[in-house]
């Protein structure tokens, strides 16, 4: 039980230690005339990524919540790189505020560590089938979808935003 705690703990404090990070970085001396320029072609800009993080948190929680729920036979969970919503969380990004974006993410992650932290062993250890990957637990969602999935995001806005410096 130790053991879980600990990663539990670790877990939540890695992804708000996304979310202080990127806010530090946001707020950086220049950097607001350069968070809507992409690297490159066929790449998202720092605040394209800051709307998918907005939203991929909460996304994917909803989908740890509803395994958790479940009764029966592990049910299948997940999306493809077109879905709607996640599009739709890139364009808002692309067209949002960047101080509203970081509020946002700040709750979104706030809202999502308290979960994480009050998820129990059993809790984290329902399964689901995801349709690329397969079976999964909670446990592996929040760390694959949500928390490394957000220190990658970290960063690729890092990496976007000195691309832009050089371009």
């Amino acid at each position: 039980m130790e053991n879980t705690t600990a990663i539990i703990e670790a877990q939540a404090r890695r992804l708000e230690k996304v979310c202080e990070q990127l806010t530090a970085e946001l707020q950086q001396p220049g950097v607001m005339q350069r968070l809507r320029n992409p690297a490159g072609e066929n790449e998202w800009s720092a605040m394209q990524i800051l709307g998918h993080l907005v939203e991929m948190i909460p996304y994917w929680l909803g989908h740890c919540r509803a395994l958790i729920a479940e009764d029966g036979q592990p049910p299948q969970f997940g999306r493809t790189l077109d879905a709607p919503e996640r599009l739709e969380g890139v364009e808002r990004g692309a067209t949002g505020n960047p101080g509203e974006a970081i509020r946002w993410l700040k709750e979104e992650v706030r809202s999502a560590a308290g979960a994480i932290r009050a998820m129990s062993a059993t809790e984290r250890g329902k399964k689901g089938i995801h349709i690329r990957r397969g079976e999964m637990t909670v446990a592996d969602i929040i760390e694959v979808f949500i928390v490394s999935h957000a220190e990658d995001h970290l960063a690729q806005v890092r990496q976007t935003l000195q691309a832009v410096i050089r371009a």
